[in-house]
């Protein structure tokens, strides 16, 4: 693949040539074109003058800096390109960090960063010693007419480099929430959601449904056919009872709809060995009168009504 950037990856007085290819691509992503309905044409985006109407040549506009009103500093090609630094053509590694100090709000765009033949040994070399230490380095670059800090990392035998987002680029959070005081049974319960729907991370799983509907959409009206509407899936807007609606979650057929922490499962509670005897149900009182249960020879005798064992004593 051509490189989108070709210069020098420097450390102190080590450097070497290399070249930065895209990490990401939207090659499959469909794209859309704006067409004039009534011919099928495609619609051209020509400039135009704002105020007047007049269309303007691409190779005579110029770039400038509005101002209050509408008054704008004009800057020319060649005042623009004087301003080019050093860092234009070098990446320079300036400060090793640990990875996991890099807050991921600035992690932007990812380039792989190939060597060229000629620096093939000083590549290898700044690859490998960062990987011994578990350092990422940060520095600088400029590309698309514009310097980028950057984050370079070591990546299987090879590096790889991000652009990070400048300090103002990066909002900060305003959360401001009331006093509330949180159920920790309902915090249990959606740890325990979380839990049971434990995984791991599969880039391959996620595909987008709108571009695949876009897509099946495209193939079909191409066909000459149309294509039935899917319904939208209906989703609950106001959730009035958090703690039902976390229960409801852990129900059988929903995901995570095992025991709750701290429940044991059935296969860990205790089990009566073999042969061992059934309690027996008691026996139910014979309502019948007391005094004629007499006993019969040859057969169980039925407790004695305290009646009748005070006329035998009799």
């Amino acid at each position: 693949m051509r490189p989108s950037w070709n210069g020098h990856l420097r450390l102190s007085l080590v450097s070497c040539p290399i070249g930065l290819v895209p990490a990401t691509t939207e090659v499959e992503r469909i794209k859309l074109n704006q067409l004039n309905p009534a011919t099928g044409n495609r619609i051209s985006l020509q400039p135009v003058d704002s105020e007047t109407g007049e269309k303007v040549d691409r190779s005579e506009i110029v770039k400038g800096y509005k101002l209050e009103g509408d008054q704008y500093v004009i800057l020319e090609p060649a005042e623009l390109k004087e301003l080019q630094v050093e860092s234009s053509r070098i990446l320079d590694l300036e400060t090793f960090v640990d990875r996991a100090s890099v807050d991921p709000l600035y992690i932007d765009a990812p380039y792989y960063i190939y060597p060229e033949k000629t620096g093939l040994e000083a590549y290898r070399v700044i690859a490998e010693a960062m990987a011994k230490e578990k350092k990422a380095a940060v520095g600088r670059i400029v590309m698309s007419s514009r310097e980028h800090p950057v984050l370079v990392e070591p990546l299987g035998a090879g590096l790889i480099m991000f652009l990070l987002r400048s300090a103002d680029e990066v909002r900060s959070a305003e959360y401001d929430f009331p006093e509330v005081k949180i159920d920790p049974k309902m915090v249990e319960i959606a740890g325990t959601i979380m839990e049971r729907q434990e995984g791991r991370f599969e880039p391959a799983q996620f595909v987008d449904r709108y571009q695949e509907a876009l897509r099946e959409l495209i193939k079909a009206k191409a066909a000459g056919q149309g294509l039935a509407k899917a319904k939208a899936p209906v989703m609950q807007s106001n959730v009035v009872d958090l703690m039902d609606a976390l229960r409801r979650s852990l129900a059988p057929g929903k995901p995570g709809a095992e025991k709750s922490r701290g429940e044991k499962p059935a296969a860990d509670k205790p089990v009566a060995e073999k042969g061992a005897a059934k309690a027996k149900r008691p026996a139910k009182a014979d309502k019948r009168q007391a005094a004629l249960l007499l006993p019969i020879k040859g057969t169980k005798a039925t407790p004695e009504a305290p009646a009748t064992a005070k006329r035998r004593r009799a």
